[in-house]
C-alpha cells in the first residue's frame, strides 16, 4: 500500500531523468565558478589593467580637493582641517582680503592666514585647506593621510572643530559619506574597518572587495566602459551643433536629485561683501541644526573621538604638529544642543589633548562676535567674523611658546628649502 511517503517505481524514474537533465549544468555550474576563482587569483597577483584610484563616479568635494592638491608645484608646510565652518571662514575672509570672488572648487588655499604667519613668525608659509562640508574626524583622517600619499607632509595641521563633528543625527554610519566612500580607494583604511562600517551590509561589502579582485575593480572596469562607450557615441553619433549646448547647469536643473553631491567649476563661488550684504544675508538655520542635534548617538561620539585619537597618532608618526580648535558658533546655536552637552564637550577635547600630546584652543569667545554681523547663519563665520577668528588664532598660536616656536621653525625650514631651490642667499634670521 503506498503510503504517499514511499516514492512509487514512477516517481524514482522521474527524479533519476531530472537528476540526468540538471547534471550538465551542475558541471558547468562548478566549471564557471571553479574559472571564476582561478581568474580572480590570478588578477590578485598581476593585472594587465592600469586603473587610476583618483577617478570616481562623480566629482564632490573630495574629488576636487585630491585634483587639486595632485596638481600642487609647491610644499605645502600648513594644513588646514574641519567642516564647512572652516570652509566658510577661509573663503569669506580670502575673498575680502584678496578683493576678488574664489571658486572653491580649485581655491584650497588661506591667503589672509598666510599673511599672519609671515607678519608674526616670519618665514615662508604655503597653507592648502583640506576642509570640506559635513566633514568628520573620520573624513579628516582619511584626507590627512590622503595627503601624504602625494608626497605632501605639512609640518603644522590645524584642525577646527566643532560639536555637530562629533554628533551629527543625521549620520548612520562613518562609512556612509562622500570623502569617505572616495578616499578609501586609494587609502587604506583596513585598519579603520572595525569601527568605520557599523553596517552588516557595509562590513561585507569592504570584505567582499578586499577578497575578491572581480568585484573589488567594479567601479574601475564600470568607469571603464563607460568612458569608452562615450568616446565611441561621440564618434559614431556626434551631438549636432547648437548655439545653446548642453551644460552641466542645464542638467542640475533637469535633474536636481541626480549626484547631488557632486560640484563643478564655479558652481560654489564666494565673493567679496560688504557690512551692509552681511545683515541682509543673514540666514535662520534652526530647522537644519534642530536635526542634526535631535537624540545625540553616544556611540557615533565616542566613535568620531576614536578617529581623533587615529588622527592624532597619525600626526605623531609623520612628524607633523596637530593644533585643535574649537570654532566659534553663536550662543544661540550652543544652546540648541541637550543640556551641558556644549560644556561636556569641550571638558572631553581638553581631556583628550592633554592625554595625546596635542595643542588645544577654545577660540569660540562669544562675547567677540555679533551673532548678524560676524556669521551667515547661527555657525558659519562670514567674511568679517572670519577675519576676526583668524587674527585670533594667529595671536593665540604667538603666545604659546610650544606652537609658537614649531611655527617659527617650518616657516625657517621652508624659506631654506626655498632660497636652496633658487639658488639665492638665505636672508638671516
Amino acid at each position: 500500500m503506498e503510503t504517499g511517503l514511499t516514492p512509487t517505481p514512477e516517481k524514482l524514474a522521474a527524479h533519476n531523468e531530472q537528476a540526468k537533465a540538471f547534471r550538465p549544468f551542475r558541471s558547468s555550474f562548478f566549471f564557471a565558478m571553479g574559472l571564476f576563482l582561478a581568474l580572480n587569483w590570478a588578477l590578485s597577483f598581476y593585472t594587465p589593467f592600469d586603473f587610476d584610484p583618483y577617478k570616481f563616479g562623480y566629482r564632490g568635494w573630495a574629488w576636487w580637493t585630491m585634483n587639486d592638491l595632485r596638481k600642487q608645484q609647491e610644499t605645502n608646510n600648513v594644513a588646514l582641517l574641519g567642516s564647512s565652518l572652516m570652509v566658510s571662514a577661509i573663503a569669506g575672509c580670502d575673498s575680502n582680503y584678496l578683493g576678488k570672488g574664489l571658486d572653491l572648487a580649485n581655491y584650497h588655499k588661506a591667503s589672509y592666514f598666510e599673511h599672519l604667519l609671515r607678519t608674526r613668525f616670519g618665514g615662508t608659509y604655503n597653507t592648502f585647506s583640506l576642509a570640506a562640508p559635513g566633514q568628520m574626524p573620520s573624513d579628516a583622517l582619511l584626507t590627512l593621510k590622503a595627503m601624504v600619499n602625494t608626497a605632501q607632509r605639512p609640518d603644522i595641521v590645524i584642525y577646527g572643530v566643532a560639536p555637530r563633528d562629533f554628533i551629527d543625527s543625521t549620520l548612520s554610519s562613518p562609512a556612509d559619506t562622500e570623502p569617505f566612500r572616495y578616499l578609501r580607494r586609494f587609502v587604506n583604511a583596513d585598519d579603520l574597518a572595525d569601527v568605520a562600517f557599523r553596517k552588516s551590509d557595509d562590513k561585507l561589502e569592504w570584505w567582499l572587495q578586499r577578497a575578491v579582485y572581480l568585484y573589488g575593480s567594479s567601479l574601475d572596469f564600470r568607469l571603464a566602459f563607460l568612458e569608452g562607450a562615450n568616446k565611441f557615441l561621440a564618434t559614431a553619433l556626434p551631438a549636432p551643433w547648437t548655439k545653446t549646448p548642453f551644460t552641466w547647469w542645464d542638467r542640475v536643473k533637469l535633474l536636481p536629485r541626480y549626484m547631488p553631491g557632486e560640484i563643478h567649476p564655479e558652481a560654489v563661488m564666494a565673493g567679496p561683501i560688504t557690512r551692509e550684504i552681511a545683515l541682509k544675508e543673514f540666514k535662520d538655520n534652526t530647522l537644519e541644526y534642530m536635526s542634526r542635534y535631535r537624540n545625540p548617538d553616544s556611540h557615533t561620539y565616542k566613535l568620531q573621538f576614536h578617529f581623533l585619537k587615529e588622527l592624532a597618532e597619525f600626526c605623531h608618526k609623520e612628524r607633523m604638529e596637530l593644533i585643535l580648535v574649537n570654532m566659534p558658533i553663536t550662543l544661540y546655536n550652543a544652546g540648541m544642543l541637550p543640556a551641558g552637552a556644549y560644556n561636556r564637550y569641550l571638558n572631553d577635547l581638553q581631556i583628550f589633548s592633554t592625554g595625546n600630546g596635542t595643542s588645544f584652543y577654545d577660540l569660540a569667545n562669544f562675547p567677540l562676535y555679533e551673532q548678524r554681523g560676524d556669521f551667515h547663519d547661527s555657525v558659519h563665520l562670514n567674511a568679517f567674523g572670519a577675519k576676526k577668528f583668524f587674527d585670533s588664532l594667529a595671536a593665540t598660536l604667538q603666545s604659546n611658546n610650544r606652537s609658537s616656536s614649531l611655527i617659527v621653525m617650518s616657516g625657517q625650514n621652508m624659506q631654506k628649502h626655498q632660497a636652496l631651490a633658487a639658488k639665492k642667499p638665505v636672508p638671516a634670521m
